[in-house]
């Protein structure tokens, strides 16, 4: 509880108490509020939409106009066959025949409302140009369905996909794209990847806790927050636009951090259980410290993303209210069903050979320390090397994001195995790349009345001048309503639509091209279609992370310093969340912006579309404060505790020490560098086991085929990774080390010497011979028990067994071979009222080995 103020902690502590008293009452509560929202998410009904473009972008007024003068007033769903001559042409009998029996099977099924013949009038008005190659031995079917290209009839889709793929042998290749092709694709997710992530997390959080309770304990705290959160989001996407990442999201963050603090809480509580405290008391401990740090992060999780939302940045707006929910929900789970579960549990949290220990000595058995202590104590004796490396590792990565190019993908990003990225290959090949994202400009006539101009130009001419243009393969009028005022011109470019040409060739045509050839008009015109979607995306998110990164930082900083009073943690956690999120940024520069990388992906290089770095970064940026605090807590709390000990308590007297249980074990920390590499070995490996959970989720979504989720996926997990083993186990450590107070350290030296000074004048001289039992402590450091023992061999002097007392010193006595005493016991209770002369006891120092044999 050192991190957090005493009345706030004291009061989270008493909040924890009573939930644990008070568990069959708080359970029932929370199965039916958990039944309920599982049956909400089941009959919700909620509608997630992706934003296809910046709200008031001029691509969103190109959308709009394009929407309202559509048949229907909706984007028509269609969606390309791809058929190739593998040996000869197209105009080979056999060939023309399977084409056009597909083209008659097609035209029958359910949903789909017109196909357009590749060698009829309606092929080259649905392309755009004559739709079969020069080299007759590629041609394109468009297939119009009854859906919308926002909304597919996925099921429609599928028919057709299924019929035209049939065709496909060795003479006659046939692919697919299109809007539902690329909806299902994306949808099509391998359970393979998830199932190995599964099992795997499964064991980490079984070496974690130990325990069959404790494990229940995690999943359903998991469980729990993942399906409110779920059902939040469903309730607020009948308010506002969310986009069909949200829910995963959303479920995603809510089980990555309560199951990450179920299992940082149960550790804890497993701690206090082997220390002798019982159920209720070891839920308090573990709920008032490590829990207190994890409402914390909940609340600057949900302070943070409610100002984003309520400034509205582009993008972030419905998955921000959705991961504010989160943070709601996981202070609600932190701090009372957890404590109601562990109250529950009592001292099943214990494996069994635990237990029994347990009871026959009073006491935990001694854990080995391993690996972490070793790190621990390197991170202690060198922070400055360490966090030196790690601030390296992290600059290059910040680097490497400010460099990230943001825009939009196509099919020819997609693995090969993808029938989008072959249809797209053989269109390229067959014609030219650009021909696979046309851009639409939308051509508004205004009213003279409303808008005096000195000549008129016509929706033809605009389609000449656009045509003119360098980069630009043709140009013509698709659609005009003359009633309405509105026309679209479908322009296809040379280029591709993720590559820089096509990029610089939209900012051409809305920079140059159209300004001349509308000046002085009472016409104006809007460039729409993929790229200047992605295009206007990317210059609205740049701005849009600016400031998410700005309120981010303030406020996880502001809400750690009013919980902690100390300006240097509240630095370190709003830092290190945004630290985490741009070295996200920057691997995912390395991964998919470099070639090299690129191919061992099975993906080609493109940009980063925001709509994927809008989930990673909410994802990242709510995972890491609420660690973070428990981490930089319980170092604070042994830092604190190595000063308090050297001092005698707060005071430096003795006399504020806190009252320690009866038969408790209290560490040997000489310092404030040992205190804190003991809470690092101690907590650092639990925490880290939360993160390799959610690595192995992300990287299960990055094992993906669709390219967008190994973005995602790969995102996730660099976030992931930089946060747990940069951050958490040498980053944040190493900072505590070398911020861990002069003044502190200086008191601590002095206290030593005058409780030394006060212990030598004023202490009575048998007092000073006695010596303390010391064991080993649970987490592998020696613990400090001071027990009143009895001689070896008691009597007095002249007893009839003709044995002197040992005296304390070093000289030879009757029936001992040397001044040595033999190997002591454990003393009985009986001994322990056994005194010898004047009536003060003997103290006797008694090491046990780390298995806990004596």
């Amino acid at each position: 509880m050192a991190f957090l103020d005493s009345s706030l902690a004291g009061a989270v502590g008493r909040l924890a108490r009573g939930c644990a008293r008070h568990r069959g009452f708080l359970l029932v509560a929370w199965i039916i509020v958990l039944a309920s929202a599982a049956l909400y998410v089941r009959g919700a009904g909620a509608q997630y939409t992706q934003q296809v473009a910046p709200t008031g972008s001029e691509s969103d007024r190109a959308l709009t106009n394009v929407t309202a003068i559509s048949p229907g007033g909706q984007l028509p769903d269609v969606e390309t066959i791809v058929v190739r001559a593998r040996e000869g042409t197209l105009d080979d009998r056999m060939a023309r025949d399977r084409m056009t029996l597909l083209i008659a099977q097609v035209g029958k099924l359910p949903g789909v409302a017109l196909v357009a013949d590749p060698g009829g009038p309606l092929g080259p008005a649905t392309v755009g140009v004559t739709p079969i190659s020069a080299d007759r031995r590629t041609a394109m079917i468009s297939v119009v369905l009854k859906g919308t290209a926002l909304a597919p009839d996925l099921a429609a889709v599928r028919r057709v996909q299924d019929l035209a793929l049939a065709y496909d042998d060795p003479q006659f290749q046939v692919e697919m794209s299109g809007p539902g092709i690329t909806a299902i694709e994306t949808a099509g997710i391998s359970t393979t990847p998830l199932i190995f992530a599964l099992l795997a997390g499964l064991l980490l959080v079984i070496a974690a806790v130990r325990s069959p309770s404790g494990l229940l304990i995690c999943l359903v705290s998991g469980a729990v927050a993942a399906t409110l959160a779920v059902a939040a989001t469903a309730k607020l996407a009948h308010t506002v636009v969310m986009t069909p990442f949200a829910p995963m999201v959303a479920g995603l963050l809510a089980f990555g951090i309560c199951l990450g603090g179920a299992v940082v809480i149960v550790y804890r509580a497993q701690s206090a259980l082997l220390r002798g405290e019982d159920g209720i008391q070891a839920a308090e401990t573990a709920t008032a410290t490590s829990g207190a740090a994890l409402a914390v992060g909940g609340l600057s999780l949900t302070v943070a993303m409610a100002v984003v939302s309520i400034v509205g940045l582009s993008g972030f707006r419905g998955i921000a209210l959705a991961a504010a929910a989160v943070g709601t929900i996981t202070i609600l789970v932190v701090l009372t069903l957890l404590p109601a579960l562990l109250g529950l549990a009592g001292t099943r949290l214990l494996g069994w050979t635990e237990r029994r220990f347990l009871s026959v000595a009073g006491a935990g058995l001694g854990r080995r320390p391993g690996l972490r202590s070793w790190w621990a104590t390197q991170v202690g004796r060198y922070p400055a090397q360490v966090a030196v490396v790690a601030g390296m590792l992290l600059v290059g990565l910040t680097v490497q994001a400010s460099s990230i190019r943001l825009g939009g993908g196509d099919s020819g990003a997609e693995p090969t195995s993808t029938t989008s990225r072959r249809a797209y290959d053989l269109v390229s090949e067959g014609f030219f790349p650009g021909l696979n994202g046309p851009v639409l400009v939308a051509v508004r006539q205004a009213p003279a009345k409303a808008r005096p101009a000195t000549r008129s130009v016509t929706s033809a001419d605009v389609a000449a001048a656009l045509a003119a243009a360098p980069g630009v393969r043709n140009a013509a009028v698709m659609l005009e309503d003359t009633a309405k005022g509105l026309a679209v011109i479908r322009v296809l470019p040379q280029p591709g639509p993720r590559s820089e040409e096509a990029s610089e060739l939209i900012h051409q045509l809305r920079a140059e091209v159209l300004p001349a050839v509308l000046r002085d008009t009472a016409t104006t015109a809007d460039v729409g279609g993929p790229t200047a979607l992605f295009d206007d995306a990317a210059a609205g998110f740049r701005g849009s992370v600016v400031a998410l990164l700005c309120i981010v930082l303030l406020t996880v900083a502001l809400v750690a310093f009013v919980v902690s009073r100390s300006a240097v943690l509240a630095a370190l956690l709003g830092l290190s969340a945004t630290l985490s999120v741009q070295a996200a940024g920057g691997v995912l520069t390395i991964l998919f912006q470099n070639e090299r990388f690129a191919e061992r992906l099975g993906v080609m290089v493109s940009p980063v579309e925001p709509f994927v770095l809008v989930p990673v970064f909410v994802a990242v940026l709510g995972l890491a404060p609420g660690m973070n605090l428990v981490l930089l807590g319980r170092l604070r709390e042994q830092n604190r505790a190595a000063s308090d000990r050297s001092a005698g308590g707060p005071s430096g007297n003795g006399q504020d020490r806190p009252r320690e249980r009866a038969g408790g074990r209290r560490s040997i920390i000489r310092s404030a560098r040992d205190g804190i590499a003991r809470g690092h070995a101690e907590l650092g490996h639990v925490v880290l086991t939360m993160n390799m959970v959610m690595l192995l989720v992300a990287v299960a979504i990055a094992a993906q085929p669709p390219r967008t989720l190994k973005m995602m996926g790969f995102g996730l997990a660099a976030g992931v990774a930089v946060d747990a083993l940069v951050l958490r186990v040498a980053a944040l450590p190493a900072i505590a080390h070398l911020f861990r107070l002069s003044h502190a350290e200086n008191a601590s030296r002095t206290s030593r010497q005058d409780t030394y000074t006060a212990g030598r004048t004023d202490r009575p001289p048998r007092a000073r011979r006695a010596n303390p039992v010391t064991v080993e402590g649970i987490e592998g450091s020696v613990e400090r028990q001071t027990v009143p023992t009895t001689p070896l061999l008691v009597g007095r002097a002249g007893d009839p067994g003709g044995n002197e007392k040992w005296n304390g010193h070093r000289t030879r006595t009757p029936g001992l071979r040397s001044g040595v005493p033999p190997r002591p016991r454990t003393p009985a209770p009986s001994d322990l009222a056994a005194q010898h002369g004047n009536g003060t006891p003997y103290f006797y120092e008694i090491r046990v080995p780390r298995d806990g044999r004596r």
